[in-house]
């Protein structure tokens, strides 16, 4: 349970520590100054913060671990607030909920540019592919109006591709759809869908996130041949939150599953919202502190130079992802074959046979179809300790890549002063 109060740090006092499962304080620094660190060789976003700025909210919003380590570089003090508590106090300042929706952007940005930096540009140079890719796939899987959004975006985001000319011709040959009337009710700017109409598909840009005010939507990840449905989700959830903090395209696909009825929120109507409806502000705050967290464990465990350790920091990630406890002794499936977790933890081909055989050797690794059991995840976040700790992140290509990723983080230029709460608007508690 949150705290709420005023708490005194004396200098070198550890307040919270990296990958803390307890997570719901938030802090405001009131005197003095505390340092934020973490994981060896990934910079972080902001490292020092004095009078006004707030930390600790990301992994509270979302209720997931610690990001960082937070430590009191001065005699210092902080008002402590609970979750709820640092809800309902954003919700009473939308300029406030503004400044940390910023803040998530930039972050979310810099991130992007430290995982371009450890290697990850080819992956962005295949949209166009992928794209094309995915609208074949629906229109062979005889999913016609879904492949004609498909065609219809790659014809907008790639007018001169090289599938250019293909995509015409599968666009003059699928008739549109009406769109359906609106529902009975619906009001101002809300958005009728169809059932199974697709709202958008992956590599698709987007400015809006959705608030779903009345049916179910499906969440798809499509990579053909293979779809995985990722979730539904139904009234008063809320999804498209990436395009609010970042330019990249959609990763998703979302689908309605029946009549639906939605409120698109663009970056520049969020302050009207806010002001209309203080109970969207948590859920959207909520929604967009995930996204930022999951992108960041996912580039921790890019920054390791051994490949093994990468590969145990990958399943410890995907258990937090899962929301199981790093300390529990109970046995977890994770639905991933050892093929794809080498994969995924970019484990080079010459190394993929001896990793392999390391990971088959540990006991508690059970490897299925498609599967791995954790027999204990305390025990693999043990193993994981051990070899981040043996590689020390010390290796001279470790070394090079690590400034990239400094400048990946320098060119956003975030001003630190933007979070800060001025001393007259810190919550009495």
């Amino acid at each position: 349970m949150g705290e709420t109060g005023k708490k005194s740090y004396r200098k070198g006092a550890l307040i919270y520590i990296e990958s803390d499962e307890e997570s719901d304080n938030v802090y405001i620094v009131e005197t003095g100054e505390v340092d934020l660190t973490g994981t060896p060789g990934l910079p972080r976003f902001r490292s020092l913060l004095g009078a006004g700025d707030i930390f600790g909210f990301t992994s509270s919003l979302c209720r997931r671990p610690r990001m960082e380590t937070a430590v009191a570089r001065s005699d210092c003090t902080c008002v402590v607030l609970g979750r709820e508590r640092f809800i309902e106090s954003v919700q009473a300042n939308p300029d406030l909920a503004g400044r940390i929706i910023s803040y998530f952007a930039q972050e979310l940005r810099a991130y992007d540019n430290m995982v371009a930096s450890h290697g990850d540009e080819a992956s962005l140079a295949n949209e166009e592919a992928r794209l094309f890719e995915l609208a074949t796939h629906l229109k062979n899987k005889g999913r016609a109006q879904h492949a004609r959004h498909a065609f219809g975006v790659y014809a907008r985001r790639f007018p001169k591709g090289s599938h250019a000319a293909e995509a015409a011709q599968a666009l003059a040959s699928i008739p549109e759809k009406t769109a359906p009337p609106a529902p009975a009710g619906a009001r101002g700017v809300s958005r009728a869908y169809a059932d199974g109409q697709m709202i958008f598909c992956e590599h698709e840009p987007g400015d809006e996130l959705y608030i779903i005010k009345s049916g179910k939507v499906e969440i798809l990840k499509i990579t053909p041949p293979e779809e995985i449905l990722l979730s539904i989700l139904r009234e008063g959830d809320i999804f498209g939150e990436l395009s609010i903090v970042s330019s990249a395209p959609r990763n998703a696909t979302a689908v309605c599953a029946g009549e639906t009825t939605l409120l698109p929120v663009s970056r520049q109507s969020l302050s009207a919202v806010f002001g209309k409806s203080p109970a969207t502000v948590g859920r959207i705050l909520a929604a967009l502190s995930q996204r930022l967290w999951f992108t960041f464990i996912r580039l921790r465990a890019k920054v390791y130079e051994n490949p093994l350790t990468r590969t145990y920091v990958l399943l410890e990630n995907k258990l937090l992802e899962e929301r199981v406890s790093l300390t529990t002794t109970r046995p977890y499936t994770l639905a991933l074959g050892i093929g794809e977790i080498l994969g995924m933890a970019g484990v080079p081909a010459d190394q993929v046979d001896s990793v392999k055989d390391l990971l088959t050797d540990d006991p508690n690794l059970a490897f299925q179809f498609r599967q791995v059991t954790i027999e204990s995840p305390s025990a693999l976040e043990a193993r994981a300790r051990y070899y981040r700790t043996r590689d020390h992140l010390e290796t001279p290509e470790l070394k090079a890549t690590a400034p990239k990723a400094r400048q990946g983080a320098a060119r956003i230029g975030l001003d630190p002063k933007e979070l800060r709460v001025p001393p007259e608007t810190i919550p009495d508690t």
